[in-house]
């Protein structure tokens, strides 16, 4: 005869299969595990072991906790914005500072609602008195750039997550160095650009 304990192994290693199946095969960065045990541990309770009555709940936690480390780390290899691909990316190129470099993203350009994803390396200070400005061009903007958002870094790794004007076919990226409390127009210096491919 089957105890409890054999049919929920069984159903346990049902789910583990499953799982495999529907999850492609991809190498997680070096400190996935730590970024799930993040995610997870402000929700995760210790249960402790008590007669059969109560191993059903922990096994039941544990297989839910699975399915959540799971679907989170396909969302950090997938990168970014959820379980979307980007609709588009650019290599950023240091202007001014040739030493920067980066990648922008984008997600959900072409309706209401988007945004553009923006990890910049070996970024300088800003210079005394200036910050940062990114900027976008959509393809049939006239020419102008659209201003999506200011930053003055505090380290040389830079990460944004900023809201795209609206609808469009973008084609370029551009982050600009601009004067505290200067014009709202585009400089004509250049910290880094890259183009939407």
């Amino acid at each position: 005869m089957r105890s409890d304990s054999d049919t929920s192994g069984e159903a346990d290693r049902a789910t583990l299969a499953h799982l495999e199946r529907l999850l492609p095969r991809v190498s997680p960065p070096a400190d996935t595990f730590d970024r799930i045990l993040a995610e997870i541990q402000p929700e995760a309770t210790v249960i402790p072991l008590r007669p059969k009555a109560q191993r059903r709940v922990v096994v039941a936690a544990v297989t839910t906790l699975v399915a959540v480390a799971a679907v989170i780390v396909v969302a950090l290899v997938g990168g970014g914005n959820g379980l979307r691909p980007p609709g588009a990316r650019a290599a950023i190129a240091g202007k001014s500072d040739p030493a920067v470099t980066g990648e922008a993203r984008l997600y959900g350009s072409t309706s209401a609602g988007g945004t553009v994803q923006l990890a910049l390396h070996d970024v300088p200070p800003a210079p005394s008195g200036h910050h940062y400005e990114v900027w976008v061009l959509r393809r049939n903007g006239g020419g102008q750039m659209e201003a999506i958002g200011s930053f003055t870094p505090t380290s040389k790794t830079v990460k944004l997550d900023l809201p795209l004007p609206g609808a469009g076919d973008y084609v370029a990226v551009d982050i600009s160095v601009q004067r505290d409390g200067g014009s709202p127009l585009r400089s004509n210096t250049n910290l880094a650009s890259g183009a939407f491919s």
